[in-house]
């Protein structure tokens, strides 16, 4: 029968290299995750400079038309001053200044139109240069992320297969029914499965006491015996940890 501190030690001993296999398992969930961000960052940047490409392209081709609108507008001011000179009447002649009018009304509206236009073009080109800057640094994040990603995983895929193994050795020194128990709780209880009894000095006449190291409930004195004997695994009775007792935190007799 295998001695209860030699399995304690062993137990902690699992325990350490399960918290590892399990820190790497996150590492691995998490690396892919970040580089997913990063490529989605990098794809919203390039997704924005082309849209606003676009809407540059639009922008100046709204100007162009706008521009060939002023253009016919003043033709047709031209035109009409050139027929005022031929009018062979007042009525012809007020007629056409009411079209000038009109046409050099509607060229005014226009003109501001263009106005607005030129103002937002000129406003573009700022905005492009920071959408270009964006995308750059998205970009090399990108890159930086997967070199870094990609080293993660390397060497998070050598620690893993050597902590495997160094666990099938550990376990294999455990009774099989002792084995299951502590995985159980390691799963139930986040990894802490093997926790200290901590000891806590008394303050004035109250004496001092020893506590779970996992859920901080008080042990009884027979457990604390058993502990200190130690003929037999000891579990909480609160929380079912399985406890041990830190040489540090042993009550000064």
């Amino acid at each position: 029968m295998v001695e209860t501190k030699v399995v304690i030690d062993t137990l902690r001993r699992l325990q350490e290299v399960d918290r590892k296999v399990a820190h790497i398992e996150r590492m691995k969930a998490w690396e892919p995750r970040r580089l997913a961000e990063a490529t989605a960052k990098a794809s919203e940047a390039q997704e924005a400079l082309a849209q606003m490409d676009k809407d540059h392209g639009d922008l100046q081709r709204n100007i162009a038309r706008i521009e060939l609108e002023i253009k016919t507008r003043e033709e047709q001011i031209q035109k009409h001053k050139s027929q005022m000179l031929s009018a062979s009447s007042n009525k012809q002649y007020q007629a056409l200044l009411r079209e000038i009018s009109m046409e050099e009304v509607e060229k005014a509206r226009i003109e501001e139109q263009l106005l607005e236009k030129m103002i937002q073009i000129d406003n573009f080109s700022e905005r492009e240069e920071e959408a270009a800057r964006a995308l750059e640094e998205a970009t090399g994040e990108l890159e930086k992320v997967k070199q870094e990603v990609r080293a993660s995983l390397e060497e998070i895929s050598g620690q893993e297969s050597t902590l495997r193994e160094e666990r099938r050795a550990i376990a294999s020194e455990l009774p099989a029914d002792m084995l299951r128990h502590y995985e159980r709780l390691f799963e139930s209880r986040s990894g802490n499965a093997v926790v200290p009894a901590n000891y806590l000095p008394g303050t004035g006449r109250s004496e001092g006491r020893y506590s779970c190291g996992g859920c901080n409930m008080s042990l009884t004195h027979q457990m604390v015996n058993l502990l200190l004997i130690g003929s037999e695994v000891v579990t909480c009775k609160s929380c079912g940890r399985i406890l041990f007792l830190d040489e540090d935190s042993k009550e000064e007799q």
